[in-house]
């Protein structure tokens, strides 16, 4: 990832060509990703706030669960991520707890369950009497892991 919107994308001196292409340096980079809470930047490092506070940073262990076609649903010790792999709305499942994290969009939920968006995923917690809510555990506003 380019650190700046620089020409030389935060790499080099700006009189010194890079000899790999940089890409899209303009929009794409840690600098701007990290003035948009919504972009990719601060969701990994929600992303890793939430496995310190729920997994003491360690790796858990994984399990597959039944799910639908275009759908990925699997735990990890207590907690349940799901994912749509698809252009439509997702077919409902009934989550253990509250969603802690999302990669984007609002959650629904239905009388059967939480409905994922399309291309969308989620990470669901604990059942409310054991949860740690995201801002207790620090994941709503980490912006340096």
């Amino acid at each position: 990832m380019q650190w700046d919107s620089s020409a030389s994308a935060g790499f080099t001196a700006g009189s010194v060509q890079p000899w790999l292409p940089l890409g899209d340096s303009a929009t794409r980079n840690v600098a701007d990703q990290r003035a948009d809470q919504s972009s990719t930047l601060w969701f990994c490092h929600r992303l890793l706030a939430l496995r310190r506070a729920e997994l003491g940073g360690r790796i858990g262990r994984y399990r597959q669960l039944v799910s639908p076609p275009d759908q990925w649903i699997y735990r990890v010790e207590w907690l349940t991520v799901a994912a749509n792999f698809s252009a439509q709305p997702a077919a409902p499942f009934e989550p253990a707890g509250p969603v802690l994290l999302s990669t984007g969009g609002d959650v629904h939920t239905e009388p059967g369950g939480v409905v994922l968006g399309p291309w969308q995923g989620v990470i669901i917690g604990r059942p409310a009497a054991d949860a740690v809510s995201p801002a207790a555990a620090g994941i709503e506003n980490d912006p340096d892991p």
